[in-house]
């Protein structure tokens, strides 16, 4: 099973997991980081390599990072030559609870994160367009 990580800045990580517990139930080999305010970039290294470490069995790791560029995501990037990491960026709720459900039926680790950063991408919309033509109707109506 390929492990995730959630790499944030704050408690984001946390609070993403924890959401995706409420709706889906426990999230196996699933580890947060929480990078604090004035941490330094070894701290933050020793802290993704550690979340890994617990999350890994052998399959690979997708790490999601809230922010491209961000301490998370740099600090993750370094690793990838050195563990099997996929590292993905502006990670949201439907991007998690997808990783958990797809995790176990990917060919590869890679094609998993290809395909969880394409389901984030596309679960973010205006959501209230959808109320648009509708709000017209009314006021063509009236």
């Amino acid at each position: 099973m390929f492990g995730l990580v959630v790499a944030s800045h704050g408690h984001l990580a946390a609070e993403l997991v924890a959401t995706a517990e409420q709706i889906v139930g426990s999230l196996p080999h699933t580890a947060t980081c929480t990078v604090d305010p004035g941490a330094s970039p070894e701290e933050i290294r020793h802290r993704i390599v550690e979340a890994v470490k617990q999350v890994d069995d052998g399959a690979g790791v997708i790490v999601f990072a809230d922010l491209i560029g961000g301490s998370p995501c740099t600090q993750s990037l370094s690793l990838c030559r050195q563990q099997r990491l996929e590292v993905l960026t502006g990670v949201n709720l439907p991007m998690l609870l997808k990783a958990n459900s797809l995790r176990n039926t990917a060919r590869s680790l890679t094609d998993l994160a290809h395909a969880l950063a394409e389901y984030g991408k596309r679960n973010i919309t205006c959501a209230s367009d959808a109320l648009r033509p509708v709000d017209q109707l009314i006021s063509s109506a009236g």
